[in-house]
Parts: structure tokens; C-alpha cells; sequence
């Protein structure tokens, strides 16, 4: 059972998350909408359609943001203690550093338990929404839902199940109107990409449909000069940051059955796993800060410290997943990289903290 003097800590470890989530997030939220205003003017896409795109754009950044506010929150708030002399005193009344670490994570917990329900639930699901504002502002006859990406070209629709990286599309069918709006042509295709201006098809089959026969072809590849126009791509593409770990699995399944490169996919998967576990780290790096020797540095300087250690973070989180699917490490070790390295540290910080005193 916790004691009261747990549940103190643990509620200040929480109340400076919440304030630290809510000001990361706040900040970013702003720069997005920076950013957006640059697309604005194109289709019918303006201020208001930019701001509602940001708006469901904010659990996935409070998702990504969670982990160092909990760095930040846990150094303000039990700062405050610090520099009340309370921890003083709680030592001075029997409390161990072990015990205070073990509320600290019991903090740490009731934050992953949160990013979970977060990462799983509303964030993908709004994602998508955000996703599918953008490209239908974008141009009326695109729509991006559950059941893939329809556009309309023309006596053209055309359909495909996921769009990715690069300018390729997966699962493309063709379906060719007549003047009387009769299907005349129906064009399947396990892959298109967008090379050098034109549009390649691989492994196409074509169907030639008329009142009394069906006329089937097949070809290796084909070239088309019109299907979707690529500057769409960047509203379009598939980000495997925006997708829930089970939905993950299930399309790195099928990339892999059609032969293509799933290891982003890999790596985000493993990430929905190793993000979370992150927070207890942030947390133990933000306890030497605590009870360092005031001999090292004043609480500002302790606390830019923490600041800069989370942030370091986020950028070696995101330069190790690069440089993993340049020289095509493993994905779980390209995930679980950046978290060993940091606990390494922790470790290290609480193991000479503890000799100290």
C-alpha cells in the first residue's frame, strides 16, 4: 500500500506532467500552425480547415511529447520540494531513496497507462480524420478513409489501399468510364510509382469489359502519364507514427507478403512499446537532478540540465531511427537504442548519488 507521503509525491510528479504536457504540447501546436499556414490557398484549404487539421493532430503530439514532460514536470514540481527542504525532511523521517524512486515509477505508470490509451485509441483514429480534411481540402475528388484512397480523374476512379513513401501507391485498381458511364476498361495493379514523370504499374491485369465478352490481358509493367497527382502525396502518405501498434502489425503483414520494405513500418511498431517505457526512464534521470549536491550547481542550472537531456532525447530517438534504416540495423534494436543508452545514464546518475549519501 502507498502511504500518504507517497501519494504526495506521486500526485506532484503527475500535476507537473499535466502542466509540462500542456505547455510542450501548446508550443508545438503553434509551430504547427506556423508551418500549415504555408499550405493554405491551395484547393479550399484556409485558416479555419488549417486550424481543425491541427486540432486533431494534438494527441499524437501529446503522445510524442508525454515522455519528456514527464522530465520536465517531475523536475519542476519535485524541485519545488527540493528547494522547500521537504525531501530534506522526508529523509530526516526514514524515507529511503529506493522507496521514493518506487512512487516516483508508480508516477511513471499511472503516465504510461495514459500514452496507451492515448496512443492506441484516439490518436490514430484522429490521424486519420486530420488526414483525410487535408486531402479532400486539398482537391474535392480525393477521399482517404478506412476503406483506402479514392480519387476521381476525369471517366477515371481509381482506387488504392495504401499509399506510402516515395510516391508509390499498393493495390491499385483503374476503373474506366464510358460516355454513358458504363465501365469499359478495368485495370488492377499490385504497385504503382511515380518515376521520372509518368506513372509505373507493376503486375497489371486489364479487363476489357463489353455486352457479350470479357477480355483479360496481363503485363509485367505498363507506363501511364495521369493517376494522382504526386504534390499530393505529402497530405496522402501512410506514417507509421500515426498508426496503432495492432493496425502496425497487421501492415507490416502485408508488406512483407507483397514483397515490400516494411522496416519503417518495424520500427514504429517496436516504438509503440519502447516510447512508453521511456517515461520511467525521464523519471530516473530527473531524481540525481533532485538530490544533487547544491555544490554542483544551483535548481536553475540542475533544471536546464533535465530540459536539455529530454530534448537530447527526442533528437537521438529520431537520429538512431534514421541512421537504423539507412544501415538497416534491426528495428527492434534501432527502437530500443535510445532508451538503453539513456538508462545507462540514469543508472550511472543514481548509482553516484547514491555512493555520495
Amino acid at each position: 500500500m502507498t502511504t500518504v507521503l507517497g501519494r504526495y509525491v506521486i500526485r506532484q510528479v503527475l500535476i507537473g506532467t499535466t502542466l509540462a504536457v500542456v505547455l510542450l504540447v501548446a508550443l508545438d501546436a503553434v509551430f504547427a500552425m506556423i508551418d500549415e499556414l504555408r499550405d493554405t490557398g491551395a484547393g479550399n484549404y484556409g485558416v479555419t480547415e488549417a486550424m481543425l487539421y491541427v486540432a486533431l493532430t494534438l494527441p499524437r503530439r501529446m503522445y510524442e511529447m508525454l515522455p519528456p514532460a514527464a522530465l520536465v514536470g517531475g523536475l519542476l514540481w519535485l524541485g519545488n520540494l527540493a528547494a522547500n527542504s521537504e525531501l530534506t525532511a522526508m529523509r530526516a523521517a526514514g524515507m529511503t531513496l529506493g522507496r521514493f524512486i518506487v512512487w516516483v515509477l508508480q508516477a511513471g505508470l499511472v503516465v504510461v497507462m495514459v500514452m496507451l490509451i492515448i496512443g492506441e485509441f484516439f490518436a490514430p483514429a484522429s490521424e486519420t480524420r486530420a488526414q483525410a480534411l487535408k486531402a479532400s481540402a486539398f482537391d474535392e475528388e480525393i477521399s482517404v478513409g478506412s476503406m483506402g484512397l479514392w480519387a476521381r480523374d476525369g471517366q477515371r476512379m481509381i482506387h488504392a489501399e495504401s499509399v506510402l513513401a516515395g510516391n508509390q501507391l499498393v493495390g491499385v485498381r483503374i476503373i474506366e468510364f464510358t460516355g454513358d458511364r458504363e465501365p469499359s476498361w478495368i485495370t488492377r495493379a499490385a504497385r504503382a510509382r511515380f518515376v521520372d514523370g509518368d506513372w509505373r504499374l507493376e503486375d497489371v491485369e486489364r479487363s476489357l469489359l463489353s455486352h457479350d465478352r470479357v477480355v483479360a490481358e496481363h503485363r509485367a509493367e505498363e507506363t501511364i502519364d495521369r493517376l494522382i497527382a504526386p504534390e499530393y502525396f505529402d497530405v496522402l502518405v501512410v506514417e507509421p507514427s500515426q498508426m496503432a501498434a495492432l493496425d502496425l502489425s497487421r501492415y507490416i503483414d502485408y508488406l512483407r507478403e507483397n514483397q515490400l520494405d516494411a522496416a519503417p513500418y518495424e520500427v514504429a511498431f517496436w516504438q509503440r512499446f519502447t516510447l512508453p517505457a521511456s517515461t520511467f526512464v525521464m523519471l530516473l534521470l530527473a531524481i540525481p537532478f533532485l538530490f544533487g549536491s547544491q555544490r554542483e550547481g544551483g535548481a536553475g542550472q540542475r533544471l536546464f540540465i533535465g530540459i536539455a537531456i529530454g530534448v537530447s532525447f527526442v533528437i537521438v530517438m529520431r537520429a538512431i531511427t534514421h541512421l537504423g534504416l539507412v544501415y538497416n540495423l534491426p528495428p527492434l534494436l534501432a527502437a530500443c537504442l535510445p532508451v538503453l543508452l539513456f538508462l545507462a545514464i540514469a543508472l550511472f546518475a543514481l548509482r553516484r548519488m547514491a555512493v555520495r549519501t
